[in-house]
């Protein structure tokens, strides 16, 4: 299969496993929030900013050179194999070390013991994360997302067992580990006899190129995580615990479209990337498109939530989030810039400059973490922090684009411009969808977001079909 195919295979199962992944994480939320409170929500965010820290070191940042590597040895396999699942054993005993100074500093005790059970996840991770990273390598798209829709699904199934039960934020506990367990063990199951069993030997000597690029993998994510969720570690520190639910169900919102888009594009690209990484002229055209079909796609959907964002919240959510409601349209724009620059990133990191990636993040943690501190101490509220970051993503997200173009030496203009495009045509055409709403003056939430969701789909496909013609027909041709 050619790559072109390979490629389309792989945004057809990455589609299909986001429209499943997004519609389980939907019912869930839909579910879990009627049956915990915003404290449950914030602490469980505070928790997971920890964890999460914690996972930037799981393989040594190693995951991405495997792919990024055009050959590798049985020999280099095991070793990193090895790395990995002794680092899963190292961070588990870690987490467990730190937790009773993560609720101190909180003043919260119930983080203790959440943190140490949350611990075991660095190891069931390990145990089939190789796996998953050379069914990415193959592009095996269809193994990959039929293992994370199942892993899924677990989930699901036993945060809403758990919740119902009254377990109160056990139920998030719980399902983490069980979609982790079972995504880590089908993987082990599969790559066991597809790709390799790993052999009891470590070559430390085989591995020392790996250690330079993943150096910067592991510094670049570490520092990433901390800016990413700056935000939700300094509200709960300095607002409150029930301030971070509000604001983490807010961006839960965000991320939803995000985090689903941008990995179909995203999964796909990094290893396409780093196949053609020396013809620029084909990098350029594939970078080009992937931004592209990004900004009709993300835009619209972030910018629907910027304009209903009180009758979604209502209906996702139920009563009592008012706060929610209010910090969503914030959040929205901060979405739109963030989603737009991830694509950069894996571009980067393909043509072997994970160096740049790991500077830029370094600064971009450091302007985070000041402005959101300042900011917060002037005025503790979660309203203070979404301006702050919505500021930050616009200026530095400008500089962010810059720096990409220059690498990549790509005319970076024509992209720039559709952006802005096709942001104004959205805005637009969301301005007047609300306002067609408000003047028929429905109660019901659902009803306005039905309708308004009609009104501006409807314009929004005709602007597709009248004027962006080229951009439709190259993802018919590519898909």
């Amino acid at each position: 299969m050619n790559f072109k195919a390979q490629a389309v295979s792989g945004v057809k199962w990455t589609t299909l496993s986001t429209l499943i992944i997004t519609l389980l994480q939907f019912i869930q939320l839909f579910i879990i929030a009627r049956l915990l409170d915003p404290e449950d929500f914030g602490l469980m965010a505070i928790i997971m900013v920890v964890i999460g820290f914690a996972q930037a070191f799981q393989d040594m940042g190693i995951s991405s050179a495997i792919i990024q590597r055009q050959e590798l040895s049985h020999s280099q396999l095991s070793s990193l194999y090895w790395l990995n699942l002794a680092s899963g054993v190292v961070l588990c005993l870690i987490v467990i070390t730190i937790s009773p100074l993560v609720a101190n500093f909180y003043n919260d005790p119930r983080i203790t013991n959440l943190m140490a059970i949350l611990s075991s996840v660095f190891i069931l991770v390990a145990v089939g994360n190789q796996y998953r990273i050379l069914c990415q390598k193959e592009m095996d798209f269809s193994t990959l997302e039929i293992i994370n829709v199942s892993s899924s699904f677990a989930g699901l199934v036993v945060a809403v067992v758990s919740a119902v039960q009254g377990l109160g934020i056990l139920a998030l506990v719980y399902a983490m580990l069980t979609q982790a367990g079972l995504a880590s063990l089908l993987f082990l199951w599969i790559g066991l006899y597809r790709y390799h069993k790993p052999s009891l030997v470590y070559q430390h000597s085989e591995l020392k190129g790996f250690y330079s690029f993943g150096f910067y993998q592991v510094g670049e994510r570490c520092i990433n995580y901390i800016a990413t969720n700056a935000d939700k570690m300094l509200i709960g520190k300095l607002v409150g615990m029930n301030a971070t639910g509000f604001y983490n169900l807010a961006w839960n919102l965000i991320i939803f479209p995000v985090s689903k888009v941008n990995p179909i594009i995203n999964k796909v690209a990094f290893p396409i990337y780093s196949k053609i990484q020396n013809n620029t002229a084909a990098l350029s055209r594939y970078y080009t498109f992937n931004v592209k079909a990004l900004s009709i796609i993300t835009i619209p959907i972030l910018a629907f939530l910027f304009f209903f964002s009180h009758e979604i919240v209502q209906i996702v959510y139920g009563e009592g989030w008012d706060t929610t409601a209010t910090l969503l349209p914030i959040l929205a724009l901060v979405g739109i810039l963030r989603a737009l620059g991830n694509p950069g990133g894996a571009l980067i990191l393909a043509l072997g400059w994970a160096n740049v990636g790991f500077w830029w993040n370094l600064l971009w943690a450091l302007c985070i973490v000041a402005a959101l501190t300042t900011a917060l101490i002037i005025s503790p509220t979660p309203q203070t922090a979404a301006y702050t970051l919505l500021g930050l993503s616009l200026t530095l997200g400008t500089c962010w684009h810059i720096l990409v173009a220059k690498i990549s030496k790509f005319n970076y203009w024509p992209i720039a411009r559709y952006f802005l495009k096709i942001f104004a045509v959205v805005m637009t055409i969301g301005w007047l969808g609300s306002l067609i709403v408000k003047a028929v003056d429905l109660n019901s939430p659902l009803l306005r977001v039905l309708i308004g969701g009609f009104v501006c789909g409807t314009v929004y496909i005709a602007y597709l079909l009248l004027f962006e013609k080229s951009i439709l027909n190259s993802l018919r041709r590519e898909t």
